[in-house]
């Protein structure tokens, strides 16, 4: 590949990027390449797709763990952040060991950079990473009870874990507020599920079509890894059977689930 088609693609395309210049911590051994997995790929096509639709994301996502989901918005903005001068992405976790964790990624993704391509930082501490060349970085905050990111402007916005956040509604008003409402700007609220909750009613609206964020939902069967092997006596139930139909579900997932709480799992 010529050099200058391969300095294109770095830029332009999210998953090549990723592939060629992010690394990851897996579970175990050495950091390794961030390659895609189902889950990434199929919310990367679907962000993809309402941005050349709409000119910009705006999006809440109902996720189930461990499927990257947020190691994939960290991929995503930081792709964009050290590419566009005068970009701004604000991370916000529940906690603020979470959102030292979301942070942590990035930091990550910026250290095993490339040397000719990483940008050079002017500031980084606990709550900022700020590329002085590019005048782009990073705030990281916390969900507070006075309303986020009050006194801040940016272009990317990163809301993770929103069903545990505290006076939702009062916190999105004021993200509401943080993102001009411009084209190329996004922001992604992405959650685990957490009863009956202010992040329930702004999923029920975004499915109703009554606000502007599509929403996505990112089941479990999407990790190949969550499934157990056969036993020899294992015979499906005919809910069960019906459940792998509807959802395309392998027997060894079906065992999995018929493990644990069968109401956290069933839709």
């Amino acid at each position: 590949m010529a050099e200058g088609e391969h300095a294109t693609r770095l830029r332009n395309h999210l998953e090549y990027f990723a592939q060629h210049c992010l690394k990851l911590r897996p579970k175990s051994g050495p950091l390794e390449p961030f390659v895609f997995n189902a889950a990434q790929r199929k919310l990367h096509e679907l962000l993809e797709r309402q941005k050349a639709s709409t000119g910009r994301v705006r999006v809440v996502i109902l996720k189930a763990r461990q499927l990257g989901v947020s190691t994939y918005v960290a991929a995503r903005l930081y792709q964009r952040t050290i590419n566009y001068p005068g970009l701004r992405t604000i991370i916000i976790g529940h906690e603020r060991r979470a959102s030292s964790n979301l942070f942590e990624i990035v930091k990550r993704f910026h250290e095993s950079m490339p040397d000719e391509i990483r940008p050079s930082v002017g500031t980084s501490n606990a709550e900022s990473l700020l590329f002085d060349r590019l005048d782009s970085g990073y705030i990281v905050s916390v969900a507070s009870n006075e309303g986020t990111g009050r006194s801040a402007t940016a272009q990317l916005l990163h809301a993770s874990e929103a069903a545990f956040w505290s006076e939702l509604p009062l916190q999105m008003a004021s993200l509401m507020q943080t993102v001009p409402d411009l084209d190329e700007t996004e922001i992604i609220i992405e959650s685990t599920a957490n009863g009956y909750n202010d992040f329930h009613t702004i999923w029920r609206k975004a499915e109703a079509g009554e606000s502007e964020f599509l929403p996505i939902f990112l089941p479990w069967s999407l990790d190949k890894g969550y499934c157990r092997k056969i036993a020899s006596d294992f015979v499906m139930d005919a809910e069960e059977r019906k459940l792998a139909e509807l959802y395309n579900l392998n027997g060894e997932q079906i065992c999995m689930a018929s493990s644990q709480n069968r109401s956290a799992w069933k839709r």
